[in-house]
């Protein structure tokens, strides 16, 4: 349970980051979701019955604090999450470089999933060039940025015991 509460904060404090902060940076900062190399995370070192739960709740949230389809960010993270699932089957996921690239394509992933969600909608908008500029500068911050977080959900995912012991039975 104490497992749970730890990944919810964890949930947390990305959506603040997300949606508070990230916003107020200039335009050349053009960040793409954090959660998405989360999910990506989760899926390659955690646990199917770890994962899920959390990227259920993540997806809720982000579709409440959006102004996105419903369902989007939820679809996304779990398609991510289902997708790099079977990675550490074939290669050992021991680097930041691998997550890295694979934050990449989890972030592809997503920016394809939103331009189909708008080319499928009632308002027919177009594919512009800063449309194409704000996609790359998505992708070049993820590849950039990928191996902080890593480093972050390594540290944090390693030491997590120390921040919430387990606790003992006593007794005779």
């Amino acid at each position: 349970m104490i497992r749970y509460l730890f990944y919810l904060f964890l949930v947390v404090l990305l959506v603040l980051v997300q949606t508070c902060i990230l916003p107020y940076l200039p335009a050349i900062c053009r960040f793409y979701d954090f959660l998405v190399p989360f999910a990506v995370y989760l899926s390659l070192y955690h646990t199917l019955g770890e994962g899920l739960p959390v990227l259920l709740i993540a997806g809720l949230t982000m579709d409440m604090l959006s102004g996105a389809p419903i369902g989007i960010y939820l679809t996304t993270y779990l398609w991510v999450f289902v997708a790099f699932r079977p990675v550490p089957r074939w290669v050992k996921v021991k680097d930041h470089f691998l997550f890295s690239l694979l934050s990449v394509l989890g972030v592809l992933f997503e920016n394809l999933i939103f331009v189909i969600a708008i080319l499928l909608g009632p308002h027919r908008l177009f594919f512009t060039a800063h449309s194409l500029q704000t996609i790359v500068l998505q992708l070049f911050w993820a590849f950039v940025t990928a191996p902080f977080l890593w480093l972050g959900f390594q540290y944090l995912f390693d030491n997590s015991g120390r921040f919430f012991p387990k606790r003992t039975k006593s007794g005779p």
